[in-house]
């Protein structure tokens, strides 16, 4: 076993796998973000969100597939339709470029999309020619779901008893039955010191969702971020800052992660114990105040 430490996606990569697996596992990822980032012209995401009809790969489709299974699933508070709403808030480049600006600029045109809460029966898939049509307005923007789905899968592919990818703090863990477990720690979002410590159980998934991790300020004075409220076209306004979640797939903890931040500390723990009773969550809200599901393995930091 060995820890490879590398960028892709936006994020830093840690994969502790044996060496041979970890470059397959970095290769793949730099895959994956070929075809899915939205600052890469030539990208399936790229070229499907300049309009008309689109040929795409086989692996775009099934992730935005899935994607849109999720959507569904969760009544629309999920979308991987929000790219337009991304860039205008001010996420138009790669967030490291936003950064070395020190301001975002909205994106043009600034007429917002209607909510799309209740399906895409505009946007057509057509797996048998491998295309793709988006309607006048809407972009997709797979983001942290494709992160998560893409993780996910290096995952199940590995023949390791024992291993670890961990993606910009959204990771997978898996070991043996006499393997000591892994243990993770939580940031908190406004503080120094950590929120505590996460005991794994054998097959996890873990994904944290942040209004603080990717936030910038606007030209007006104020602040916005990445994530985007389907109902609203704008960034979340609820009192959760940050939500982490725990479960045994990793895309569908990014989807879960995701719905707290929107929802807020009040209404999204019990939703997602509606969705999903084997998940188990964290939030920090506005006040730093910590929340968690009474089952969550979380350890005091030391």
């Amino acid at each position: 076993m060995r820890a490879v430490r590398d960028r892709v996606m936006g994020t830093e990569l840690l994969a502790v796998l044996p060496p041979g697996e970890a470059a397959a596992v970095l290769g793949w990822l730099h895959q994956v973000e070929a075809v899915f980032s939205r600052f890469r012209p030539g990208s399936d995401v790229s070229r499907a969100n300049a309009g008309g009809r689109v040929a795409v790969s086989e692996l775009f489709l099934r992730v935005l597939t899935e994607a849109c299974a999720h959507q569904k699933r969760t009544g629309g508070l999920f979308s991987p339709f929000l790219g337009a709403e991304v860039a205008r808030a001010g996420y138009a480049v790669d967030f490291d470029a936003i950064g070395a600006i020190g301001v975002a600029e909205p994106a043009e045109p600034a007429e917002p999309a209607p909510a799309r809460t209740a399906g895409t029966p505009l946007v057509h898939l057509d797996h048998d020619d491998g295309t793709i049509r988006l309607p006048d307005g809407v972009a997709v923007d797979l983001g942290g779901f494709v992160k998560g789905w893409s993780v996910q899968a290096a995952a199940d592919a590995l023949c390791s008893e024992r291993g670890l990818i961990d993606a910009g703090g959204d990771l997978v863990a898996w070991r043996g039955h006499a393997d000591r477990p892994w243990r993770v720690g939580v940031d908190h979002p406004t503080a120094q010191e950590p929120v505590g410590v996460l005991e794994l159980p054998r097959s996890a998934a873990v994904a944290t969702s942040s209004v603080v991790r990717r936030s910038w300020p606007t030209a007006t004075g104020g602040r916005a971020h990445h994530i985007i409220d389907p109902r609203t076209g704008e960034p979340a306004d609820s009192d959760c800052l940050q939500a982490t979640v725990l479960a045994g797939n990793l895309a569908a903890a990014e989807v879960y992660a995701t719905c707290l931040t929107i929802l807020g500390t009040a209404e999204g723990p019990g939703w997602l114990a509606g969705l999903d009773p084997t998940a188990t969550w964290l939030t920090v809200d506005r006040d730093g105040t910590v929340r968690h599901s009474p089952d969550l393995p979380l350890e005091p930091a030391a």
